[in-house]
């Protein structure tokens, strides 16, 4: 018996996090029966903190224990599951807490001689190298700390991108094996990022949330304070000339570091106050190797061969004065590099030798790329050379593979473009000049995204601050999260962007189960709902969105006109999604068991009432004749005829030549409706089709990632000319989740897949598939392989959870914990 998963509030051994109470979870493998109790014992220090004692309803997925937490204080804990056939298996974990209330000794100070980028510098004396050491900091807009000379922690990008007019991130260290008796040096690298820097697109903004550079920082060994930011500090150049989110960085290692003057003492204006950290490190992942590529026209460009968000780091013996560039690009066209699709943003990494060999990478930027074209006056070898894939550092949990290498590639299209697009915010690209945290993206993928990746934590802060924003906007949702206020992308409450607020924590509860997680969340969704019911009422009620701006069915291809807006009414998708929105509600508040649960029931009734009342025929389906608004029918619950509602959909699917037409409403919902109401075999042929609109029409072209658009490369292998083209955009990915939830079939029956639906739908065309997901309640296999007019079925479920398992033509069997063949 073994227990693996160790979490608390969603991190494996957290440090420094915002919590208020510890709330564990764990998986149990190799174990028979069930879980008859848990416990757990937390120590901090020589004191025994707290004794659960044999808890029977201690839940794996989200136990919270009420233990009052001191500041800068460890906690370790050792977990004990007993099952009911008396295995018993044990695991020790820590956590840490951060500054949490204590308040800072230490000063906010800044550079005076540069806005750009900066060194802040402190020499002191430790006196004693034993014990543990923690550096708690902050640096804006983003930093890096170094300790005598040694990086501090493992993560990039600190503090990261959250909405800082509302609250500032402190980041905990442990520095205990940098700290030295004797003299010892602490350095704050700073740099723009997203806290000053430009951003937006079109141009963008530069000193949206501040026009200085800043830091504050406190170091403990043990309960004693051996540094502090104050006036006693001194500024030093940086060898950082130049850095941008969008641009990329400069480098100049000829510049030594020197003092440049004081500091001043200053505080960041208009921003919120400073809490312990809530979002994830950016950490290093995978490594890729380049392969070098001349063009035609004799340009040196390294293939990566996988497009990916990071950098490209080298340790290359290049002779003083030597600058190297390398210039981020997605594609080739015609053989050359491209980037005309980058916009505005350069995306470059510069770096000027001083003729020592050294490890080079970038400090404050990223890039999103597959191709670095190389421009350097020395010769350079591709084997110095590797890309570093960066984001925010949460595991995949989900895998599919299937007969076809080509839908094999599809899948890992979609989980790279979620892993690429998910460093700090949900971004819809990362490589042009935007890659910001738009809700209707995030929206879009957010269950397939928790069918594939462990999204808790990630998610916790994406909506801590979406309802940050939300509390200066009577509710409402924008654009995108964090808000850049100016411009449309400052704009809120457009459907289904928007409906995000509900959405994104109502999945994350299907999939995980977390309640501590869905009543921190659930103010957030109770206010967009509030607000949509405000602005509806005060046009007339009739609970119908009646006006507005809506995105819609974004980039949808069914409309004759000319534009990115599909043809399916965008007032009938806002209702829709005001409908699915109320009742989530409705189902939150009672699992929360509040009151309000039967008033949001009631709203949530009148809006399907006057919604099939206005856009649903007296057959009980859908008067609007689009895939989009079909699929949205029986998806939502809006249909009383599924099924002849699922036969009018296929028939929309046929109308056009088997292909879909849908954007970013009706892509992620068109193959489950299909599947669901027993067209999967035409689902699995819009899945299999190869020509313009299909998936597999940018796998053949080469795609690695998702694109934006269906044809953002034409046929020839030219970039499509319309413009707005990401080959990195993650929506149209969501088909990874209909392979996980319906062609291998498995899907959560309750909440964190505790008891789960397996409901395989083998076809022949595909030979066979398989998933195995780790889930929050343990490894679920289902696979399938058909051998001629037979199919055989693998399945695989965990310890203490349960399945109904439902095979073609048999009746429905319930399956308790382990592993069958049928």
């Amino acid at each position: 018996m073994k227990l693996n998963d160790l979490r608390v509030c969603n991190l494996p051994d957290p440090v420094g996090y915002a919590m208020d109470a510890p709330v564990f979870s764990w998986t149990v493998e190799d174990a028979a029966g069930e879980q008859a109790w848990a416990s757990v014992t937390i120590r901090c220090g020589e004191e025994n903190a707290f004794e659960s004692g044999e808890t029977p309803d201690a839940d794996s997925l989200g136990w919270r224990v009420e233990l009052p937490l001191a500041p800068r204080a460890r906690y370790d804990y050792t977990l004990t599951v007993c099952t009911t056939g008396g295995e018993r298996a044990s695991e020790s974990g820590f956590f840490e807490t951060g500054k949490r209330d204590e308040p800072w000794t230490a000063r906010w100070i800044s550079p005076m001689a540069s806005q750009a980028s900066a060194i802040l510098r402190k020499t002191f004396i430790a006196t004693n190298e034993e014990g543990a050491a923690r550096l708690y900091i902050c640096g804006l807009g983003v930093y890096e700390a170094y300790l005598n000379g040694n990086k501090v922690g493992d993560e990039y990008l600190a503090p990261g991108y959250h909405a800082y007019d509302f609250h500032l991130a402190a980041q905990t260290y442990d520095v205990s094996g940098f700290l030295r008796t004797g003299e010892n040096t602490l350095e704050i690298w700073l740099g723009e990022g997203w806290f000053k820097g430009r951003l937006g697109f079109e141009g963008g903004y530069t000193d949206l949330y501040g026009d200085s550079l800043y830091a504050i920082a406190e170091l403990y060994a043990g309960d004693a304070l051996l540094a502090k930011t104050d006036e006693t500090w001194e500024e030093w150049t940086s060898p950082v000339s130049f850095a941008n989110i969008y641009d990329g960085e400069v480098y100049d290692a000829r510049i030594v570091p020197r003092k440049a003057g004081a500091v001043r003492l200053a505080a960041p204006e208009h921003c919120g106050a400073l809490c312990d950290r809530v979002s994830l490190p950016v950490r290093g992942q995978d490594c890729f190797h380049a392969e070098p590529i001349r063009t035609p026209k004799g340009d040196l460009i390294f293939d990566f061969k996988q497009n990916l968000t990071g950098w490209v780091v080298f340790n290359a013996p290049l002779p003083k004065d030597v600058r190297i560039t390398l210039t981020a690009g997605e594609i080739l066209q015609d053989g050359e590099f491209y980037r005309d699709n980058y916009r505005t943003a350069k995306a470059e990494f510069s770096y000027i030798s001083d003729g020592t060999q050294r490890f080079v990478r970038p400090h404050f930027t990223f890039f999103g790329f597959r191709y670095m074209k190389v421009d350097c006056d020395a010769p350079v070898e591709a084997a110095w050379f590797k890309a570093v894939h960066l984001r925010s550092d949460m595991p995949q949990t989900g895998e599919v593979t299937t007969g076809s290498e080509k839908v094999n590639q599809l899948f890992r299209n979609a989980v790279w473009g979620m892993k690429d697009n998910f460093l700090e915010v949900p971004t819809d690209c990362p490589q042009r000049d935007e890659r910001l945290g738009w809700t209707g993206d995030a929206q879009a993928i957010s269950e397939t995204a928790c069918q594939t990746l462990y999204m808790p934590a990630f998610y916790r802060k994406y909506l801590w601050d979406m309802r940050a924003e939300q509390s200066v906007l009577g509710g409402s949702v924008p654009n995108v999260v964090p808000r850049i206020k100016r411009d449309m992308i400052g704009e809120h409450g457009s459907c289904p962007w928007a409906d995000a607020g509900v959405i994104i924590p109502w999945n994350t509860w299907r999939y995980f189960g977390n309640k501590e997680l869905l009543a921190e969340t659930y103010p957030g969704m109770k206010a967009w709902v509030d607000c949509q019911r405000k602005r509806e009422e005060a046009i007339g009620g009739a609970h119908l969105v009646k006006d507005g701006f809506h995105f819609a069915d974004w980039l949808a291809l069914d409309n004759p006109q000319p534009g990115p807006f599909g043809a399916t009414d965008p007032l009938y998708i806002a209702s829709a999604y005001y409908y699915r929105c109320a009742r989530i509600v409705a189902e939150s508040a009672e699992i929360l068991k509040l009151q309000e649960a039967s008033e949001y029931s009631a709203l949530a009734d009148g809006i399907l009432a006057a919604i099939r009342e206005k856009y649903f025929d007296q057959n009980g389906l859908c008067a609007i004749q689009t895939q989009t608004a079909a699929a949205l029918a029986i998806m939502f619950g809006l249909t009383t005829e599924p099924a002849a509602q699922g036969k009018a959909l296929r028939g929309l699917v046929e109308a056009n030549n088997n292909h879909l037409n849908t954007g970013f409403v009706g892509t992620p919902i068109l193959c489950p409706a299909l599947s669901m109401t027993d067209n999967h075999d035409t689902a699995v042929t819009v899945l299999l089709q190869e020509d313009f609109p299909s998936w597999l029409y940018s796998v053949n072209l080469g795609a690695t990632t998702i694109w934006e658009r269906w044809n953002s490369v034409l046929p020839d292998g030219h970039m499509n000319p319309e413009g707005m083209n990401s080959l990195n955009h993650y929506t149209y990915g969501s088909i990874a989740g209909w392979m996980v939830g319906y062609l291998c079939g498995v899907r959560p029956a309750e909440p964190g897949y505790r008891k789960a639906i397996i409901e395989p739908k083998p076809d022949q065309r595909l030979g066979e598939a398989k998933t195995v997901l780790r889930t929050a309640a343990g490894t679920f296999v289902c696979g399938w392989k058909c051998d001629g007019d037979a199919v055989r079925y693998e399945i695989e479920v965990p310890f203490g959870a349960s399945a109904e398992l439902s095979l073609p033509g048999q009746e429905t069997k319930s399956l308790r914990a382990g592993s069958y063949t049928f």
